[in-house]
């Protein structure tokens, strides 16, 4: 195995070209000057500075397409949202099919050289903007749809294991989805979705965030309103403090979702291993970086060194996410029709967070693999060559590790909720807290709900 894996790694080696190499450059280094244009609040100016990135290629990819889809909504072009966010699930669904020459290429080179197929919870959120470009073009059929898919999505993530130990479902998104549901006039599926949200919050340590005070209110009013007195009974009991609101016949709901911030972005970590020999000069004692690799990165050990020589140190690169700040507390006022707090209804980078950890594993060994291929191939171009040509095979595979930083850069760190009993008519709402603050305007139907939606920088 060994002898062909030299040699496919010395094949690509002489294919590979400067622009490939350039190419493995940080997507966390190419996305900071828009990340801080959009910080500033220009997405206009960070949408010209993605096109600018992006240099025309005629296939562009997942990452490319997200935050094409999240800039053009927060500009206003909502076809160009529309187009993005599509070709972005095309993109998703074509990549389940695997290539193994891309699968090679990833293990000789790095984690870069395959497409990136998106983190989980990024795949299902993008049912997110588009269902808000929708509701802002006021097209709540096709917003409703969107809730359905994102529904689809998470079942079909649920069906692989259980959902309170890994992401593999989504309160936030099992929450707008029932209120969208109830924006078509589904009541018992908005029920249905209201319920799995409240049951998935309580894993508070997978989702980074508790049960919003909002949703246990839209739970009770929903199943009050299907008469499932039985059900409706136990969830008071949780939750005895929580009053349901009553409307006046002149009155409507307003839904306010509140995008706070930028999630963290992807960082590159360089972790170092010891490799040893036995005394008797023996180099094929390469089992304990795989032990290594195999273990959780923060549980790895290996062997007693006392009879073992250090060979060399591996050093590899490995990604992870930048620390999340504190979600704000936000609170909403209407002119002339009251005011009161948001709730924190997800926390975007908790989820990037937990969607890396669960495959942290693989990744690892992963790059460990790639790592020890890149030595053996020193170690035979040497036997063969010389130091010299043993050197250059070395500072290839230096140069051509890099961690994959990929991921999509625009989403916000938090996701704010409230729902407001309003008296029908046009209001203007202004949301701030923690250093944000922003307004829109709403138009609320009596008896009927209605959205607003806003990022706040």
């Amino acid at each position: 195995m060994r002898p062909h894996a030299l040699r496919v790694f010395a094949l690509a080696a002489l294919l590979s070209s400067a622009g490939f190499l350039l190419s493995c450059s940080g997507y966390a280094d190419k996305v900071a000057k828009l990340r801080g244009e959009l910080a500033a609040g220009k997405p206009e100016i960070a949408l010209a500075t993605l096109e600018e990135e992006q240099g025309g290629d005629d296939t562009p990819g997942l990452p490319y397409l997200m935050e094409k889809g999240t800039l053009s909504y927060l500009a206003g072009d909502s076809q160009a949202c529309q187009a993005a966010f599509a070709e972005a699930e095309r993109v998703v669904d074509d990549l389940y099919t695997r290539s193994l020459s891309r699968e090679a290429a990833r293990l000789i080179f790095n984690d870069t050289a395959q497409a990136y197929r998106g983190e989980l919870f990024e795949r299902v959120w993008i049912h997110y903007y588009r269902a808000l470009d929708f509701l802002a073009a006021g097209n709540t059929a096709a917003a409703a749809v969107e809730g359905r898919a994102a529904i689809e999505d998470l079942t079909r993530l649920s069906d692989t294991g259980p959902d309170e130990a890994k992401y593999r479902n989504d309160p936030f998104l099992q929450y707008f989805s029932g209120l969208l549901y109830e924006l078509d006039g589904e009541l018992n599926d908005a029920w249905i979705a209201y319920r799995e949200a409240e049951r998935l919050y309580g894993a508070g340590e997978i989702y980074g965030v508790g049960t919003p005070p909002s949703l246990v209110r839209d739970l009770l009013s929903a199943g009050e309103r299907m008469r499932f007195g039985d059900e409706v009974a136990r969830f008071r009991e949780r939750y005895p403090d929580v009053e349901t609101p009553r409307l006046d016949r002149d009155e409507g709901e307003l839904v306010l979702l509140i995008d706070t911030g930028l999630v963290p972005g992807k960082i590159s970590e360089r972790m170092d291993f010891p490799i040893f020999t036995d005394d008797d000069g023996d180099d094929d004692d390469h089992e304990v970086a795989w032990a290594t690799a195999a273990l959780a990165y923060d549980n790895w050990y290996y062997r007693d060194s006392r009879d073992l020589e250090l060979e060399y140190i591996l050093s590899i690169a490995l990604p992870a996410v930048a620390p999340s700040s504190p979600a704000p507390h936000l609170s909403w006022q209407v002119p002339g029709g009251g005011a009161g707090a948001l709730d924190t209804a997800a926390d975007l980078g908790a989820l990037s967070r937990r969607c890396l950890q669960d495959r942290y594993a693989g990744v690892m060994i992963r790059t460990v693999a790639r790592a020890l291929l890149k030595h053996w191939a020193k170690e035979k171009t040497e036997e063969k060559h010389g130091k010299g040509a043993g050197l250059l095979v070395d500072i290839l595979g230096s140069v051509t590790e890099v961690a994959d930083t990929r991921a999509w850069s625009t989403l916000p760190g938090h996701v704010h909720v409230a729902r407001l009993v309003l008296p029908a008519g046009e209001h203007v709402v202004r949301v701030q807290g923690g250093g944000y603050a922003g307004e829109g305007r709403a138009e609320v139907r009596r008896g009927r709900l209605s959205f607003l939606a806003l990022r706040l920088y």
